[in-house]
């Protein structure tokens, strides 16, 4: 039953009434009271205990760039922040960071307000491991350029803070921010009276209070992995580019790397070695060579969108990182010929595993490495190559899946072995096979050792070497002590029935010269690569360094004004388990 009012003539209303057979249709009115008495409105956050353990206070590492327009380049920024959270959306920072910049410095210290707009947008839901902040702050900066007198500046700052949860503990940030500052932000005065700036910071954070969230690597040993490449490499810098061609700027190039994953970021140590053509000052082609180590971050896209998945089949990673070595060339106008080089790199890499633990990836990888070159007439000139390298290769790693960690099943073990192989004072640059073969010498060593865990082993060799000089040749004799450190091991765990297995071993070395009858100690490192026969006996290949402190022959290139010698060795051998 419904009710009508309707006016007469006379202006008064007659109430009438009648039946709605459509009633059970009737139209429901939203009701914003309801909804917000619902808590729909504004989802609930997750809960915050102020007496839980920790006090809800989080530590945090930042490294970053920013820039103030008009002034000095880009500021390369490092620092540290403590922050708390004090309600479910409400979080405060404490920031102090340090930078630099081309003879510019900065110190400063910002204090921030960052609003969780995930939860306040949805509402918490646990486990869940990406998130979205708004960050608004103030901030107070002193800096100095070359020897002008200090500035200090005040700013308010705003942006977005992605916060992606690697496990109860750890959260790794990216942050964008703009700034708009009083004058001398950029250490230069400005009748704007005014400075604007941009920045982006990353970093890795602990939180003391534990959330319930599980890590993608449940203990040290998860998602460790060991990495081989073979492929191509070439300079392309504009100059090499149309001078050799973009074809004829290649030539080989080769990687190793151990790495840790901690999804959906992880780090990797690679050392690299590639040779590739150019052209000398003279517009000569000439063969380069470069060798050294890299240090990157991963991000793998997998997990980073869909943090659900564990052991990705096919995976895309992307890495940026920072690379430092020797470059190795030659021109009759150089006065050095050996120069360190430096300078940014990034990569991307497919990735398939085949099986449970091995996969085999390409890799593009762009690196931009800077170096001085010193001439003959006194002059130096800084150069930068813009290598683009592509590689093919294999990855071992352990997966999150069964992993015997106690080692039950292996017991230590004592060893004898003995090698043969060849040895190289690093004089110059040996480019083709029979420069190689005229400057190698030989050697030969007895060893014997003990594996004393699945992870670690300890041995000693006795070695009489032959090294060739131009002036003479040399019988010296050598006593070595190693530690050896089964990577295949730590990563995959023990398996008495693997037939390969990959060692990295470094030690003190003893050597008496009996040319120049003279004693030299140095250090060595390297990597060994062991096949396993049927019963006891193996087959070992060996790459290594030694680096003695003086000049061990008399045409041997000494770096640093230390005079520290290189001597690069290669072997083959077997090796008898007792």
């Amino acid at each position: 039953m419904l009710l009508a009012s309707t006016w007469t003539a006379e202006g008064t209303a007659a109430i009438t009434s009648y039946t709605d057979n459509n009633a059970d249709s009737a139209k429901v009115f939203f009701n914003a009271i309801d909804y917000r008495l619902q808590k729909r409105y504004i989802p609930q956050g997750r809960t915050i205990d102020q007496h839980a353990k920790g006090k809800n206070l989080t530590i945090e590492g930042t490294t970053g760039l920013l820039k103030v327009r008009g002034g000095i380049s880009e500021i390369a920024q490092g620092g540290f922040a403590i922050s708390k959270e004090v309600s479910s959306f409400n979080t405060y920072r404490l920031s102090f960071w340090g930078g630099m910049a081309n003879g510019y410095q900065m110190g400063a210290i910002e204090m921030a307000h960052l609003f969780n707009l995930t939860d306040y947008l949805r509402g918490y839901q646990p486990g869940h491991r990406m998130y979205l902040y708004t960050v608004a702050g103030l901030g107070g900066y002193l800096n100095k350029k070359d020897n002008t007198s200090k500035h200090a500046a005040a700013a308010i700052f705003g942006g977005l803070q992605m916060r992606y949860h690697l496990g109860s503990h750890w959260d790794w940030t990216i942050e964008p921010k703009v700034y708009v500052a009083t004058d001398g932000m950029d250490g230069i005065n400005c009748p704007k009276k005014y400075d604007l700036g941009y920045g982006i910071t990353t970093g890795l954070s602990y939180r003391l209070t534990r959330l319930p969230i599980q890590a993608k690597s449940e203990n040290a040993g998860d998602n460790l992995f060991i990495e081989a490449g073979v492929g191509l490499q070439g300079d392309y810098a504009n100059r090499t580019r149309k001078g050799v061609g973009m074809v004829g700027v290649l030539g080989p190039a080769a990687s190793l790397s151990i790495g840790k994953w901690f999804m959906p970021i992880g780090f990797r140590l690679t050392g690299f070695g590639a040779m590739h053509h150019t052209l000398d000052p003279q517009n000569l082609k000439r063969k380069e060579a470069q060798g050294g180590v890299r240090m990157e971050g991963m991000l793998n896209l997998n997990t980073l969108f869909k943090p659900s998945v564990d052991d990705p089949k096919m995976e895309i990673n992307i890495s940026g990182g920072y690379e430092l070595g020797l470059l190795l060339h030659k021109s009759e106008v150089y006065s050095k010929s050996v120069r360190i080089f430096h300078g940014p790199t990034a990569a991307l890499q497919l990735l398939y595993f085949i099986n449970s633990q091995i996969g085999i990836f390409a890799e593009g990888r762009y690196s931009r490495n800077e170096y001085s070159q010193p001439y003959k007439n006194g002059s130096s000139y800084d150069y930068r190559l813009q290598n683009l390298s592509g590689m093919l290769g294999i990855q071992y790693r352990r997966r999150k899946e069964v992993y015997n960690r106690n080692n039950r099943f292996f017991k230590p073990y004592n060893y004898v072995y003995a090698n043969i192989g060849g040895n190289l004072p690093m004089r110059r640059i040996p480019f083709n096979l029979s420069d190689l073969l005229k400057a190698t010498g030989g050697e030969f060593a007895i060893g014997a050792g003990r594996q004393i865990s699945t992870h670690s082993g300890f041995r000693a060799s006795l070695e009489i070497g032959r090294w060739k000089d131009p002036k003479y040749k040399m019988t010296p004799f050598s006593i070595s002590a190693d530690y050896l450190l089964n990577l295949t091991n730590m990563i995959g765990g023990y398996n008495e029935n693997r037939w390969f297995g990959l060692n990295a071993f470094a030690g003190i070395v003893y050597t008496h010269h009996n040319k120049l009858d003279k004693n030299y100690f140095g250090l060595e490192g390297g990597l060994q690569q062991e096949f396993h026969l049927k019963g006891p006996w193996s087959l070992t290949l060996e790459e290594g360094f030694r680096m003695y402190h003086g000049r061990i022959t008399p045409s041997i290139k000494v770096f640093t004004s230390e005079q520290f010698s290189i001597l690069a060795t290669g072997t083959a051998g077997v090796k008898y388990r007792f």
